[in-house]
């Protein structure tokens, strides 16, 4: 099949998986907006600007600010990182549970501060769940108490 064929000379039977293509490609561009919203207005809810959430880097340095570390606690991310990429076996598995538990540390001290329970904490932890947990952090009533 050449690069250029129009979609009149396609056969019959990719109708329906370019059709699937399609509804996966705008799920997640949804999903993705959605997320970005939901950080956007947990920004603004620890008293921080929106837009900062829609920068790829510096939304982890708030993100630390708004757990009320310092945002030096990102070097472990920048550290470990690249040998979870690099690494196999063994030192793959401990990186990408280091990885784990210091984002779990971080969301329980951000669920903390905005009055939230560790299993709230626990359930923005988990790659999956997370997105429900901080999209229900961002839409609901709580408010960010900085010193908690």
């Amino acid at each position: 099949m050449h690069p250029l064929t129009l979609a009149a000379e396609l056969p019959h039977n990719l109708d329906g998986k370019i059709l699937l293509l399609n509804l996966i490609s705008v799920g997640m561009v949804a999903a993705g907006i959605f997320c970005i919203r939901g950080l956007w207005l947990i920004f603004e809810k620890a008293g921080q600007q929106g837009w900062k959430a829609v920068v790829p880097v510096y939304h982890h340095v708030i993100i630390t600010r708004v757990a009320g570390v310092s945002a030096w606690w990102n070097l472990a991310l920048l550290l470990v990182y690249p040998l979870l990429k690099a690494q196999k076996g063994g030192a793959k598995v401990l990186c990408a549970t280091l990885l784990l538990v210091w984002w779990g540390w971080l969301c329980q001290r951000i669920a903390r501060r905005f009055g939230k329970s560790r299993l709230f904490a626990l359930g923005m932890t988990l790659p999956v769940l997370g997105f429900f947990f901080r999209t229900a952090l961002a839409y609901d009533k709580s408010t960010y108490d900085p010193q908690a």
